[in-house]
Parts: C-alpha cells; sequence; structure tokens
C-alpha cells in the first residue's frame, strides 16, 4: 500500500530524509485514498445506488404532462416521490418510505417546497397532478433498507481506517528499517572481535551505514589484537617452559648436594642453613610448576565445547565445597537462571573459580567467614559471581588485582604468586567476557565473572 519513490533503492540518505520520505509515502497514500473514495462514489452514482445531491427540478406541463410521462421521467432519477391527484387528493403514482409520508403531504398542502434538515421536498403542479420530490443534500443510499446509514459517515470511516492503515504501514516499515540496522549493530558487536571475511552489511540510512563500518573495522582491528595477544601467550609459554627446564637441572642439582651434605654429618647450624636452602628451592618449584599450568590452561584453543550447566555448577560446587572444609568457611550456592547449555574451555573456566574461591575463603571475615557463589545470567553473558564477607579491596588492589604477579603480601610467603586473579580475567577474555572487582556498599566483597554464553 505505501508508495514507493522510484530511483531511490540503492541510494543511502539521511536519517531526516528517510523521515520526510515516511511523510511523503503517506500524504500521497492520503491523497490516493481521497481519489479512490471520490471514484467509488462516482460509480455508485452512476449505477444508482446512491442518490446524487445536484438538485432536479421537474415542471409539469399542465397541458402535455400526464402520469404516464411523470412515472416514465421518474424512472431515470433515483429519487423517491409521490404523484398526488389533485380532484382527490389521492396518490396515483409513488416511491416512497413510509415513515416520511408526513412530509409529502406538508409540501402539498403548503403548495411549496419543503425542507427538513439535510433533505427538501420540491413540489411541482399542473391541474390534474401534483408532484412531490425527496432529495437529499448530501449522497444517500437509494434503496430504503440502507437509508438508516448514512453514506457521508460511512466514507469517514472508510477515510478514518485506510488513513489509519497507511500511517501504521509506513511507520512500520521505518521501524522495521531501523530495527534491520540495530540488528545488524547487535550481530556486530556480539561477535566483536571475530575476524569478519566479508564485507559489513550495508545500510540506506547514513548515520547506521557509518556505525556499521565503523563497528566492521573496529571488530577486525580487535580481531588482530587478539591474534597477537594469542601468538604472544604462546611465545610466553614456551619461554616459561624453556626457563622451567633450564632451571630445575640446577635446582634438581642442588637437591641432590644438599642431601649429600646431610650424609656428612653436619652440625645443627648446618642442618638449620640446608632445610633453608630446601624449603627455598621447593618454593622455586612450587612457583614454576604453577606458572607452568597457567600458560598450559591459557593456551587451550578449544572454547567451543558445549557444556550442561547443571552438570558443571554440580562439579565445581563439589570442588569448591572441599576448598571451603579446608579453610573452615561457610558456603552456598545460588542458581538465578534457566540456561540449560554454554559453551566454554571447561579446565579453564574451572580453574578460574576455583582461584577466586579460593581467594575469597582465605580473606573472608576471620570471626565469621562467608563464602557465597551465585550464578545469573543476561542477554550476553553467564555470571559467575563469587562473594565473601571480608575487608574492602584496597584502591591498589581494585587497580592492579587482575595483573600478573601482584599480590598486597610484599613478603611473598610462598603460597601466592600474584596470578590467581589475573588468570582468572585472562580466562574471561579468552571467553569474549570480563571479570569485575566490586566493594559491596554494606557488606563484603564481590568478584563477579561473566562469559559469552554462546
Amino acid at each position: 500500500m505505501v508508495w514507493g519513490i522510484s530511483g531511490m533503492k540503492n541510494k543511502i540518505h539521511s536519517m531526516k530524509w528517510r523521515i520526510w520520505k515516511t511523510a511523503f509515502e503517506i500524504f500521497i497514500e492520503t491523497f490516493l485514498g481521497l481519489g479512490l473514495l471520490l471514484a467509488i462514489t462516482f460509480i455508485l452514482q452512476k449505477a444508482g445506488y446512491i442518490s446524487n445531491p445536484n438538485k432536479v427540478y421537474l415542471v409539469l406541463d399542465s397541458n402535455k404532462t400526464t402520469l404516464t410521462d411523470i412515472r416514465q421521467t421518474m424512472k431515470k432519477y433515483p429519487y423517491d416521490f409521490i404523484v398526488f391527484d389533485r380532484r382527490t387528493g389521492k396518490i396515483v403514482a409513488s416511491r416512497y418510505q413510509k415513515n416520511d409520508k408526513d412530509n409529502y403531504y406538508l409540501a402539498k398542502v403548503k403548495n411549496k417546497s419543503y425542507i427538513n434538515g439535510t433533505t427538501s421536498y420540491t413540489i411541482s403542479s399542473n391541474k390534474l397532478y401534483s408532484l412531490v420530490i425527496r432529495q437529499n443534500s448530501v449522497p444517500e443510499f437509494t434503496n430504503p433498507a440502507l437509508r438508516k446509514f448514512s453514506y457521508n459517515q460511512i466514507s469517514y470511516i472508510f477515510l478514518i481506517i485506510y488513513e489509519s492503515l497507511i500511517i501504521i504501514i509506513a511507520i512500520y516499515k521505518l521501524i522495521h528499517e531501523i530495527s534491520k540496522n540495530f540488528t545488524a549493530i547487535q550481530k556486530i558487536a556480539l561477535n566483536m572481535g571475530n575476524k569478519v571475511t566479508k564485507d559489513y552489511p550495508k545500510s540506506k540510512i547514513k548515520e547506521f551505514d557509518t556505525v556499521l563500518k565503523q563497528l566492521y573495522q573496529k571488530s577486525n582491528e580487535l580481531s588482530t589484537l587478539i591474534e597477537t595477544e594469542r601468538i604472544e601467550k604462546e611465545d610466553l609459554s614456551f619461554q616459561v617452559a624453556a626457563l622451567s627446564h633450564d632451571i630445575k637441572t640446577p635446582l634438581t642439582v642442588l637437591k641432590g648436594n644438599i642431601e649429600l651434605l646431610e650424609l656428612t654429618n653436619p652440625d645443627k647450624r648446618q642442618l638449620e642453613f640446608m632445610e633453608s636452602m630446601k624449603n627455598s628451592i621447593q618454593t622455586l618449584e612450587n612457583y614454576f610448576n604453577t606458572m607452568i599450568n597457567y600458560t598450559k590452561l591459557l593456551n587451550l584453543n578449544s572454547i567451543s565445547e558445549e557444556i550442561n550447566l547443571n552438570e558443571f555448577i554440580k562439579e565445581l560446587f563439589l570442588e569448591l565445597t572441599d576448598i571451603a572444609i579446608v579453610n573452615k568457611t561457610n558456603n552456598r550456592l545460588k542458581v538465578k537462571t534457566n540456561l540449560k547449555k554454554f559453551h566454554a574451555n571447561v579446565p579453564a573456566l574451572k580453574r578460574a573459580l576455583i582461584n577466586i574461591f579460593l581467594n575469597a575463603c582465605q580473606y573472608a571475615d576471620k570471626s565469621n567467614p562467608q563464602v557465597s557463589v551465585t550464578v545469573t545470567e543476561d542477554l550476553k553473558f553467564l555470571w559467575f559471581e563469587i562473594w565473601n564477607n571480608g575487608a574492602p579491596f584496597s584502591e591498589e588492589a581494585q587497580v592492579n588485582a587482575q595483573k600478573l604477579f601482584f599480590t598486597e603480601d610484599k613478603g611473598r610467603s610462598g603460597k601466592h604468586y600474584g596470578i590467581g586473579l589475573s588468570f582468572a580475567q585472562a580466562v574471561a577474555v579468552r571467553h569474549g567476557g570480563t571479570m569485575i572487582i566490586t566493594n559491596l556498599v554494606n557488606d563484603g566483597v564481590s568478584v563477579k565473572l561473566g562469559i559469552q554464553k554462546f
């Protein structure tokens, strides 16, 4: 129904122009609707289904006009009429509605034309007959059964419905076009960071086309950065593995020499020195083992494995419960999602969540340690929120907690190497998500790890 403008299909115009185009379409369709109504009215008039509001004047010639002449003449017109015999006053010919009879008699008695509202009763007489013709100033149905319905009102209703339809259709087309552009933007945004080989989806609206083009470019740029980061991580993994191999050999030699020294009957002070050396060697070994596991998990390529969420949560919570028991911490699980399946690298995701949970247990309130795990979702992400009732993060920790090797324990106890939260952040990014650290206003702290659902 909506009017189209030829020659504009492949051109790009501004949003303002598109809105004006919609307004122009509505105007043209309104004009066409009026033309259609006039055409229908004209056809119905010609077919004799509605009366013409134009006046018809018939003058009875007393010398020539007979009753037969009057009857033949009135057959040409769609008007009601009555022919009175002037000698007897009786009706000798007619086409009228009974409830309208008094108006004809009133015109006959007064012997002049009579107007009642929009209806006129025109009289013409000769010595033998008086002809009263009923005519309306507005079109009306000639069928008496339909005359109770106003043709003008029907016309107005038609125009209102027609106008409403063309406005709805025109606005729907505009909204649909805008919606398609937003869908295209959303699609690119959701796949941000993935290499796009085909050209970006073109829009006929200049503003949207610019945004789509920029998002397409930024997505490819981000994809390049991610690929560069992946290569750097692989290189880091290789370097860590090589470094670990190079250091393990002399560490093994040192451990062996210390064991040999223990066989030479050293004194008490020497034994203390050797024990300290053994502890230091063990710390180094633990550190390098942690780094190797960190790089191995990060370099697991597949995140496309489809996982049953309920089974994953069940297995994860069993491990978290064991950690909570060892750390003498009360833990709770809340699942607020109906999601059944998701895609993830299970070993990496599970290790990341365990790292966050372990950190939460260690830094919970010492008098009454409380930790909870909440699983939720939004339109884009599956969220794992781990909360504890411990002291808030320092400003330094909030800024740097996700950085590799950061720890507030400046003394490096040998148990914490500043890798846990950094690893969790890296896993979140690998899954197209993020990690958020928050000091809650009322109580405790929260670490949320979000990954893309699909």
